[in-house]
């Protein structure tokens, strides 16, 4: 009895609200399919839904309002070439119809078909706005670096939605990310306006006052979102963030320590935990911390850390391993490339992969004097002394340390150059004290003494 008191439900619905439409839906075996369709939609079995919807087209494939709920059942399901295939086809028969545009759009966006997405939403938008589709829009047009249309679309948006505190606050970000601060702060200022409880806003005033370095108003952002939210680690790291660029380590690590005391944690507050203490060279700390961080999720960076950490623990099997990590997740984090070539060239093995690691990092960072001294020192172990002078003299312009004398001193001893070589390992001794090099400067000389 409930059965067919829906079923009757349905066909008045059917009848008397699509029937202006789609007309040709009135033929027997299309109405029975589409009918079963929607029931089985209803019960959210979409499995058979679509199954329905595509057998009533077939009855009546050019069906625009068919085509769409089909179209829908398929975006569901996630499959998103079948979807757009239908959707446009939609759009072919009704082009005036505003939700085939928009739908053909939404498939397009997880497609990533993002200019065509772009277009089928403004298509649609011209014809009837929807607010959830001007949303998506403005995503779309950050994604694509359109920002000033994102920024007209998120104007629309509040016009419609003035007391939406979120608008602002993504209206604010954007403004941020235009390099607009003053306008991104009145945003986010009136994101706190409409609801004072909001953390998310205060946090990202702090940031925009620390960036100006108005210190007294970052720390009150910041502090204000953690009292509003307690449990919420983003304005304990932004604070924490804030002590650590101007080298207040003391009271970033009381900021961080008091967020795990309140059983706040995250990625960032144990990475930088670990930052902390590798600078105040607690590294078995250090390690705790970097390995914590990685339980919420890894970068090529953290990994970078945790290796340096194995490496002043005297762990060089562990050291390896985390920069080979580091540079599988991002092949240009020059700093590990170049870490675990020069690491290489230390032990003496793997010469020819630490050449092309130390080489990678200095294909991307081509005047940084650390890395050219690197391949300088790469191309002594292979032999190649010129092209080792050569780089080195370029890292001795770029960079002051004492190593480069060093190497240099030993490059041009192996040129049999003496002089040279005493003048380098000289200057290294003024900056480095080294029984080695004493020693190597002992050696120059007796080259240099009349022969008997």
């Amino acid at each position: 009895m409930k059965i067919w008191s829906f079923l009757a439900v349905v066909v008045v619905f059917f009848l008397s609200g699509c029937a202006t439409t789609h007309q040709d839906v009135i033929k027997d075996t299309a109405t029975k399919f589409y009918i079963q369709g929607l029931i089985y939609e209803s019960s959210e079995d979409f499995e058979n839904a679509l199954f329905s919807y595509q057998k009533s087209l077939k009855k009546d494939p050019e069906n625009s309002f068919l085509l769409k709920k089909t179209g829908k059942i398929l975006l569901r399901e996630k499959k998103y070439k079948e979807a757009e295939s239908v959707f446009k086809k939609a759009v072919s028969l009704n082009p005036e119809d505003a939700e085939g545009f928009l739908n053909l759009g939404l498939t397009e966006f997880f497609l990533k078909s993002y200019e065509k997405a772009i277009r089928n939403i403004e298509n649609g938008l011209k014809i009837k706005e929807v607010s959830s589709y001007r949303a998506i829009l403005c995503d779309l047009y950050v994604i694509t670096g359109q920002y000033d249309k994102a920024a007209e679309s998120y104007r629309i948006l509040i016009d419609s939605f003035p007391s939406n505190f979120l608008l602002y606050y993504n209206y604010g970000i954007l403004l941020e990310r235009m390099g607009k601060n003053n306008e991104a702060e009145s945003a986010f200022l009136e994101s706190i306006k409409i609801q004072p409880r909001f953390a998310g806003a205060y946090v990202k005033l702090g940031n925009l006052y620390d960036e100006q370095d108005n210190v007294e108003s970052a720390i009150k952002y910041y502090k204000d979102a953690i009292e509003i939210s307690p449990l919420d680690a983003s304005g304990y790291e932004g604070l924490a963030q804030f002590y650590i660029h101007r080298k207040m380590l003391e009271k970033a690590e009381l900021t961080l320590t008091m967020a795990v005391a309140k059983g706040t944690e995250s990625g960032p507050i144990n990475y930088m935990l670990g930052l902390i203490n590798f600078q105040n060279e607690k590294y078995e700390d250090a390690e705790t911390y970097f390995k914590k961080a990685l339980k919420f999720g890894e970068n090529s960076m953290l990994w970078f850390n945790l290796g340096i950490t194995y490496d002043k623990l005297d762990r060089k099997k562990e050291m390896e391993e985390c920069m080979r990590k580091s540079i599988e997740l991002d092949k240009t984090n020059h700093l590990a490339l170049n870490y675990l070539g020069y690491s290489m060239l230390i032990e003496d093995k793997n010469i020819d992969e630490a050449f092309t690691l130390i080489q990678k990092a200095v294909t991307l960072e081509p005047e940084n004097g650390a890395y050219l001294d690197s391949l300088g020192w790469a191309y002594y172990k292979k032999g190649k002394y010129k092209l080792a002078e050569k780089y080195l003299i370029k890292a001795e312009k770029k960079e002051f340390d004492p190593e480069i004398y060093e190497h240099l001193g030993y490059v041009y001893y192996s040129m049999n150059n003496p002089i040279k070589a005493i003048y380098w390992w000289a200057r290294c001794l003024e900056f480095m004290p080294k029984q080695e090099i004493s020693e190597m400067i002992e050696k120059a000389k007796q080259q240099l003494s009349p022969k008997k």
